[in-house]
């Protein structure tokens, strides 16, 4: 449970509930936790039900145990989204214990990254762990990065606008001595650039003064897509980021995220004109070698979860 709960999550909402089996353990979408306005569809919260399951198989085959994971098992049952089966017992796979162990290390960095480009054998090792889970990534090429950073820009100008979204989002920005949200270290400086690769979470200030920073000005961007655009394909994106997530950390590439090109269709099917090739967008993905340590974002404690 201790590993579950800290996967990443739309806003640091955590929006699931954990239930044990016999010889399972049930991961549930919480909808009181859903973010209606801006994740009308459950999208998000899907994939945010994924990485908690990508995470509790490692902290089951941690505990000796084998472990595998169904996918929304039951179609009929859409809030049931994944399901960790435990198996006979086995020692944990070094690989397995290396991404275990950076469960509790990795944290989103929004944060200035340094200049360097990923190495090509990363990039290979980041595609390896999205397919292994059902996912492709794909690191963006220079012109490719120079069109969706237009494309973020004009999706978070459209949203800055929308008070509905504002109101939603608002109690989840800047918390303090709250359990979830995401506190106002946690937010990372404003940037000094607004075409800067760096979503801003409290552009209305609701959190207070914060530091300014000059960003990277050659960012690697990422797409994260899946084969199929369905709730089993949500929660398989979110499988995919997690490992995903947890592989670059263990090379020190930290993330954070630029979704507000894929928060509608109409704009999804946007950002595949601008980045041809992909199949159904889940992610856009900031990766890089961070400045600074990113200040970690509360959890729930497990029996609030279950």
């Amino acid at each position: 449970m201790d590993a579950a709960v800290r996967a990443p999550s739309v806003l640091n909402t955590q929006p699931w509930r954990f239930s044990f089996g016999d010889d399972l353990l049930e991961i549930w979408a919480d909808p009181a936790r859903q973010l209606t306005t801006a994740d009308p569809e459950g999208r998000f919260m899907a994939i945010s039900c994924g990485a908690a399951a990508y995470n509790a198989l490692l902290g089951v085959r941690y505990v000796g145990h084998d472990a595998w994971v169904q996918a929304q098992p039951r179609p009929q049952t859409p809030f049931l989204a994944a399901v960790v089966h435990f198996g006979i017992r086995r020692p944990i796979a070094a690989d397995d214990l290396a991404r275990y162990d950076m469960i509790s290390e990795r944290h989103t960095n929004r944060g200035p990254y340094r200049d360097w480009r990923l190495p090509f054998s990363l990039v290979t090792r980041l595609e390896e762990a999205a397919e292994a889970e059902g996912g492709f990534i794909r690191v963006l090429t220079s012109s490719e990065v120079e069109r969706v950073r237009h494309l973020v820009i004009e999706a978070e100008q459209a949203q800055e606008a929308d008070e509905p979204l504002e109101k939603e989002m608002e109690p989840w920005i800047g918390t303090r001595d709250s359990a979830d949200g995401i506190p106002v270290g946690a937010l990372g400086p404003r940037s000094a650039d607004s075409r800067a690769p760096v979503r801003d979470l409290d552009p209305h200030r609701h959190a207070g003064p914060r530091d300014v920073a000059i960003f990277e000005h050659r960012p690697t961007l990422a797409v994260l897509s899946t084969p199929g655009d369905g709730h089993k394909d949500w929660v398989r994106a979110g499988m995919a980021l997690e490992r995903v997530l947890l592989t670059a950390g263990q090379h020190g590439v930290a993330a954070s995220f630029l979704n507000a090109p894929i928060e509608e269709l109409t704009e999804r099917g946007r950002l595949r004109s601008a980045a041809p090739g992909l199949d159904h967008p889940q992610m856009v993905l900031r990766l890089g070698y961070p400045r600074g340590e990113a200040v970690p974002t509360p959890r729930r404690s497990a029996d609030q979860v279950m």
